[in-house]
């Protein structure tokens, strides 16, 4: 879907001071244009707040910051350019000094690729309705350059407009198919959030640091013609989008709360396009998008790490949150059943060591909620665990099935280790609540 367009200028490159880079590329189609531009800053780290900007204009016009929350190591940022015509276009790329922190002197371009999704492509739609989002300015001119920075979009297919995803047992993705009716449905990764769940909940309810919210998503009906927009509001309530567009029929928000919400009034001038860089993957959770993003782990652990207080001696006893290379990381998929509280546990040396300890307020209890995380003993290995399972905190009415898709440990730079468990499967009923879904095969001493 993503055809390249080559770039006429150098790469590698050093963007330095007041200079400027630009690069020159030609569509041979009209279509939805998109940049992927591997940066990174020396000398800052999201560990201390501090990320470079780099402003990124596309033929003199529209603009958007780039906020360079991988710090000093090299990471691709994917950004969409809005609908440009067939023939030669320029992109301009310059360090913002206003917003990025004193004494940066320079960013360094690695890798840079250009293209378009032309409209004949079947996936044009979704890059179509991608929405533009401004930055978070609550509390100063610009939150986001050091919390809770947006850092990806992905994107659901949900061939039922009517609240199909209500159905926990509905595939995640679907081909977008518009002689049937279809919602496409945006989903910002945010680095973490300020409010609302605090991180033993993020851990143990959702799998993660992070912040994953649906901000925006468009109905059509049969004929393709779109009949619905909404958006996600302060308070996790459903607007109606009455927003202005820009670059081509993007609609326009920004983020509104201190846990991810937005809305269609805009007054942060400072905006990013984040491309839909992927569909959530079929048969997976949401957290199965991170997967394929490893970074995001880094730059969320990294702001945790700043910002929360953590258990100096992590006991597997005690729920109050300890460093994220502490825990194991389950992600799991439900296939059919009922929606009740859900709790994992993973066995160490003989004993069972739970994700919620119990409590239903901790549990894996959403549509979403289908990865957690468990903490082990300081030291725990991946070949000292022998078990993994889930238990069903409330009987259910009717029997369950849940999948385990991956099971892995953060390294000491908090990047995803090869997962270590996968593919086994939970059946709960009524006359048993409790299941092992994978034992290891390596027996231990």
């Amino acid at each position: 879907m993503l055809r390249d367009a080559p770039l006429q200028g150098p790469v590698p490159a050093r963007l330095a001071g007041e200079g400027v880079l630009e690069y020159a590329f030609t569509l041979d189609a009209a279509g939805e244009a998109w940049a992927a531009l591997t940066l990174d800053a020396p000398d800052t780290s999201w560990a201390r707040g501090a990320a470079a900007v780099v402003g990124l204009e596309i033929d003199r016009g529209s603009r958007q910051e780039v906020i360079l929350a991988g710090g000093d190591e090299p990471t691709e940022y994917l950004r969409f350019l809005g609908r440009l015509s067939r023939g030669r276009h320029v992109l301009r790329l310059e360090i913002d000094s206003n917003l990025s922190p004193r004494g940066v002197q320079k960013v360094v371009l690695t890798g840079a690729r250009t293209g378009a999704v032309a409209d004949a492509d079947p996936g044009a739609p979704v890059w179509r309705h991608a929405p533009v989002l401004h930055y978070r300015a609550l509390e100063t001119r610009l939150d986001s350059l050091s919390t809770d920075t947006p850092l990806l979009l992905f994107y659901r297919i949900l061939p039922d407009p009517a609240g199909a995803w209500d159905n926990p047992g509905l595939p995640a993705t679907a081909t977008f198919s518009p002689e049937v009716g279809t919602r496409i449905e945006y989903h910002v990764v945010y680095s973490h959030e300020d409010a609302g769940t605090d991180l033993t909940g993020l851990l143990a309810r959702w799998g993660h640091t992070v912040d994953i919210e649906w901000i925006y998503r468009v109905t059509f009906d049969s004929a393709g013609r779109v009949v619905g927009e909404e958006f996600q509001g302060s308070g996790h309530t459903t607007g109606q989008f009455r927003g202005t567009r820009a670059m081509g029929e993007h609609p326009v928000l920004q983020i509104a709360s201190t846990n991810g919400m937005v809305t269609d009034r805009v007054t942060c001038p400072f905006a990013v396009a984040l491309a839909p860089a992927c569909a959530q993957p079929a048969g997976e959770p949401r957290e199965g998008v991170l997967q394929r993003f490893p970074w995001i782990y880094r730059v969320s652990a990294l702001e945790v790490v700043r910002q929360v207080p953590l258990d100096p001696k992590p006991s597997p006893a005690s729920p109050a949150a300890a460093d994220p290379r502490r825990y194991v990381f389950l992600q799991w998929k439900r296939k059919n059943g009922p929606l009740v509280p859900l709790e994992a546990t993973v066995r160490v040396s003989g004993t069972w060591y739970p994700s919620a300890w119990g409590r239903t307020d901790l549990a894996l209890a959403e549509p979403d909620g289908e990865s957690t995380a468990v903490r082990v003993p300081p030291g725990t290995t991946e070949t000292q665990i022998s078990g993994i399972a889930l238990r069903a905190l409330e009987r259910p009415r009717i029997p369950l099935e849940v999948s385990l898709i991956r099971a892995f440990f953060l390294n000491e730079d908090y990047l995803p280790r090869p997962v270590f468990a996968a593919g086994g499967v939970c059946r709960l009923d009524p006359q048993k609540p409790w299941a092992v879904a994978w034992e290891s095969s390596v027996k231990l001493e």
